[in-house]
């Protein structure tokens, strides 16, 4: 994963409300800034595989697409909707021109999302779900589509240089790169910026049980809760002394264990659970299926329809199923998460290729017995103790 891209990760900063009103403020201000973006588009009356083969800029990806029978024939098919994020033929020159079979299927499906995506879902869904399904996620690959001061941005590294190419059977956003395969989560935390994360790398690094946790082929999909380094330096002097210390390695090893949770996907706006299928959080009663096209009577109902609400996620962790509560509170596109009732998510949706990662800006710890899951009081090296016995 490359590093700028991860900067720009990590520089998302994730709203911090918890309130539900306080976000619905928010998102008034969050829809203005967004309505340049916004255009009316026009219907082409021709299939998505027509409106690419024509348009010059994209003949790298029909070039791919001729080679994948399957994908050309859905992108051919008119009565399904498919949204296409297409690199430009510049950004597809740059990749090497050895890629197999299955390279290039994978390719396309991780620039395909099943469901017509025109910008405006930016209100409604920080991300969004491709054709790609890798061997160790629980789910479809996720993408991430956000605003910045450069543009649109899709995984943090491409910008939407052509937006909402409206076509008979579904949309076309032209992009400046290429989204590339997603790290596993081990790939991903050992390439953070060590200058805000070195503590939690390093005490993973020597984890054993986190390491094979990990690295388990059988699993299918997790969550992982990051804290920062400030985020270690927010506990008392004496815990901090206690947890680095020869006495202390076994507590931190378990409690690194309390951060993980296996064959679990939490997204901020999705959940991938290991019996079950992904769901959104927050459904409107009279939800219009995602894969039609918006008609003109229903088009303004669709744009500004606003999922709303707040849910609470009991999710078992490695920790001998010790249970974390994550609080999401949504409005639209804005989603706030809280675990544990103490903990903000400050950068959310770190996509992995074997499940997602999430910032925090506290260390979590479970509960004691007889103690409410979302009350915690500061914390001593007894009581830490005690904690992970």
């Amino acid at each position: 994963m490359a590093a700028p891209e991860l900067k720009q990760w990590v520089a998302a900063a994730a709203p911090s409300e918890s309130s539900l009103e306080q976000l619905q403020h928010q998102y008034a201000g969050y829809c203005h800034a967004l309505m340049p973006h916004l255009t009316d588009a026009k219907k082409i009356p021709v299939t998505l595989y027509e409106f690419l083969s024509g348009k010059q800029n994209t003949s790298e990806f029909i070039r791919f697409v001729d080679q994948v029978p399957q994908i050309k024939q859905l992108l051919q098919n008119k009565d399904y909707s498919s949204t296409v994020w297409a690199p430009s033929n510049t950004a597809l020159q740059r990749l090497s021109n050895e890629l197999s079979e299955e390279d290039v299927l994978a390719l396309l499906q991780r620039h395909i999302s099943p469901s017509f995506l025109p910008i405006y879902f930016l209100l409604t869904a920080p991300t969004i779900d491709t054709l790609f399904n890798p061997d160790q996620l629980n789910g479809a690959q996720r993408i991430i589509v956000r605003p910045s001061l450069n543009g649109l941005r899709v995984n943090s590294q491409a910008t939407v240089i052509e937006q909402d190419h409206l076509v008979a059977n579904g949309l076309v956003h032209l992009i400046d790169q290429v989204l590339p395969p997603r790290p596993t989560i081990a790939a991903f935390l050992a390439a953070l910026p060590s200058s805000d994360f070195d503590l939690f790398q390093s005490a993973v690094k020597q984890s054993g049980a986190i390491l094979n946790i990990l690295h388990d082929e059988t699993r299918r999909g997790g969550t992982v809760f990051i804290p920062t380094n400030e985020a270690f330096r927010k506990l008392p002097g004496e815990v901090q002394t206690y947890l680095f210390s020869d006495e202390g390695a076994a507590s931190l090893q378990t409690l690194l264990r309390y951060h993980v949770i296996a064959n679990q996907s939490l997204y901020s706006n999705r959940f991938y659970d290991q019996d079950s299928a992904p769901e959104h959080f927050i459904q409107t009663p009279e939800a219009t299926p995602e894969h039609t096209i918006p008609t003109p009577e229903d088009q303004a109902d669709r744009l500004w329809r606003v999922l709303k609400g707040v849910r609470r996620f009991p999710l078992p962790t490695c920790l001998d199923g010790q249970h974390l509560t994550v609080a999401v509170t949504r409005c639209g596109g804005l989603i706030s998460m809280m675990v544990n009732g103490i903990a903000n998510v400050t950068v959310q949706d770190g996509l992995a290729s074997d499940g997602v990662c999430h910032v925090v800006d506290s260390i979590l710890f479970p509960p004691l017995q007889d103690e409410d899951a979302e009350v915690q009081p500061v914390l001593s090296v007894e009581d830490v103790k005690s904690r992970l016995a």
